[in-house]
């Protein structure tokens, strides 16, 4: 029987969306899929990728409206789809499904899109605001599958965009865990902390959204209280901000360690970790801290509370509340036994209900689908 072929698409991309798609490519079956992918990934990735039997074909899809390189990409993404042939093209985030839906126009293909993230029309202008709406919802009409990877995020767009509710399936992102964990990164060591310090870590690409002022605002408030040292891991526009805040503040406690690429052995090497996010679609990285058994502390936000139950394996706060944030670090720094109980039960949770197995499956049924209509 003919491999079935899927074209994936994705714009340059770091942190969960990668690890999503990257889990996609490596754990869908090559004896029944042919798979190809779309992206600017770096060369180690895409290496690792045609080794592993994936097409990769280079195109730069640009975050926001650039007419010209969109039309470029789009260009290329019809170049891509003549070559390949897929009979299922699957995009990943805004950008790549909205230009990717419109390169698709004229073909016969089975169109799936993921949802990452939150549509963002509460920061837009009236006109842009029309605009983006009148071609997604045009685009939705031409979409046989849409994925969001968190009920609350599939209830978002089909309030804001008005798709069919029975068009969304969620599929949650997965947790691949390394077969092994490399040895950790020794933080205590190598920045000289005493024993009785916690170390809290934060990973996160340092924009507004991802709340890291609110957790530094909240080690202020701890001044004193507790003894602890926050490393963030992550990049992005934020960072001199974010670095400022803390000359400020006068925080001689806050290390920003860039980009990681081995986040596990980052999280094996910490206490506590905390997402402060104000807007975020699953939050993986909180659901790999709890996979490794690290106590988690996070916001009430998005997918957020579909993975860190309240006082049962871990903590939820209030967004955008430094207060309540350095309240529960607080409290879990405290409590040993409280830190036992999260880190037992979240890395219970999570190994029962965001397997990689469990993901693949769920797409595979979805491509099957597809394939029969």
């Amino acid at each position: 029987m003919e491999k079935t072929r899927v074209l994936h698409v994705v714009r340059e991309a770091e942190g969960g969306m990668k690890k999503h798609l990257l889990s996609i490519l490596n754990g869908l079956n090559k004896d029944k899929y042919q798979l190809a992918v779309g992206c600017s990934f770096d060369k180690k990735t895409t290496d690792d990728l045609r080794e592993d039997g994936v097409s990769v074909y280079c195109v730069d899809i640009c975050d926001g409206i650039n007419f010209k390189k969109d039309f470029v990409a789009i260009k290329k993404l019809r170049a891509i789809i003549d070559d390949f042939r897929p009979h299922i093209i699957h995009f990943h985030g805004a950008k790549a499904s909205s230009v990717g839906r419109l390169a698709s126009l004229g073909y016969n293909l089975k169109i799936v899109v993921t949802v990452h993230n939150f549509p963002n029309y509460k920061n837009m202008n009236k006109i842009k605001k029309y605009f983006y709406l009148t071609i997604n919802k045009y685009l939705n009409k031409k979409t046989d599958a849409v994925v969001a990877v968190s009920y609350a995020l599939k209830n978002a767009v089909v309030d804001e965009e008005s798709i069919p509710s029975d068009k969304v399936r969620v599929v949650y992102n997965c947790i691949d865990m390394p077969q092994f964990i490399s040895t950790p990164l020794n933080l205590r060591e190598k920045y000289d902390i005493a024993s009785d310090t916690f170390i809290i870590g934060c990973v996160a690409r340092l924009i507004p959204s991802k709340g890291v002022q609110d957790l530094i605002e909240a080690l202020n408030i701890l001044r004193g209280k507790i003894k602890a040292f926050v490393f963030i891991a992550g990049d992005g526009p934020y960072m001199e901000y974010l670095k400022e805040m803390v000359g400020e503040l006068k925080l001689d406690n806050v290390e920003f360690l860039g980009f990681i690429e081995d986040i596990f052995k980052f999280l094996s090497s910490i206490d506590i970790f905390v997402l402060p996010s104000r807007s975020e679609g699953f939050g993986i990285s909180v659901a790999e801290a709890m996979a490794l058994g690290v106590p988690v502390i996070a916001t009430d936000v998005g997918g957020i509370p579909e993975i860190v139950k309240n006082d049962e394996n871990g903590i939820i706060v209030k967004s955008e509340a430094p207060k309540d944030l350095a309240n529960a670090i607080e409290v879990l720094a405290l409590n040993e036994d409280l830190r036992n109980k999260f880190s037992k039960k979240g890395k219970e949770y999570i190994l029962s209900n965001f397997s990689k197995e469990k993901m693949i499956k769920e797409l595979d049924l979805l491509y099957d689908e597809l394939r029969r209509k």
